[in-house]
């Protein structure tokens, strides 16, 4: 009977065991799977062919592990455009930073075209898929986004040159938008229909930028 007692008591205190919680970079580089494989998805079969089910397939998580870290589709993709931007922020920082004044707006053009030309699925990704919130609780993502906001920077340095005589009185917001639909333009146009001839890109998208800053003097 002692015997029973001791092996109950020694049940009770053994400890179960069970999977031990994951590491901060376990979690990190689970995150980074799954932003990988959704972006992909995204790419190839655009934002409506392609559900949570199926980037956990790809990601090859169990499903609850992707709505543990992203809670909607949505959600997931406006991560992927937030990391995406932030990344362009910095190195439009980075230019403003090391450019000489009078080049700086025009250097601001130019990099923020090589960085989507240098990751053209992040470009399809951002400006292919349309944008739809599903519910009024829900909004854009240029309206929630930290990132987007930082694109001021083309407004300083178009102030900047306004002091400077380099370009006339305007708008400073509305040259901003200018520039940013040509970038686009430019962007689109090279990654969308690279069949077309459009010669050497590097000339193509100066030449582009320079006309257009030259056309606001």
């Amino acid at each position: 009977m002692q015997v029973q007692v001791n092996m109950e008591n020694k049940q009770t205190n053994t400890p179960r065991r069970g999977r031990p919680p994951r590491s901060q970079e376990q979690i990190t580089a689970s995150r980074n799977i799954i932003i990988q494989a959704a972006r992909d998805l995204f790419v190839t079969h655009g934002y409506a062919g392609v559900s949570m089910r199926k980037i956990a397939a790809k990601a090859d998580c169990l499903p609850a592990t992707l709505y543990t870290l992203f809670p909607s589709k949505r959600h997931l993709l406006h991560h992927i455009w937030e990391v995406t931007f932030l990344d362009l922020i910095v190195k439009l920082e980075e230019c403003y930073k090391n450019t000489p004044e009078s080049k700086r707006l025009e250097n601001l053009c130019l990099t923020q075209i090589n960085f989507w030309l240098d990751r053209p699925d992040d470009c399809r990704a951002i400006f292919l898929i349309e944008d739809h919130p599903q519910s009024a609780e829900e909004h854009y993502f240029v309206d929630d986004s930290q990132a987007v906001p930082q694109l001021e920077i083309y407004t300083r340095a178009i102030q900047e040159a306004q002091m400077r005589g380099e370009i006339r009185l305007g708008n400073p917001n509305q040259i901003k938008s200018v520039l940013l639909c040509s970038i686009l333009g430019i962007v689109l146009s090279l990654i969308g229909v690279p069949e077309y001839p459009w010669g050497d890109p590097t000339i193509l998208k100066e030449m582009t930028i320079r006309a257009l800053i030259t056309g606001m003097k």
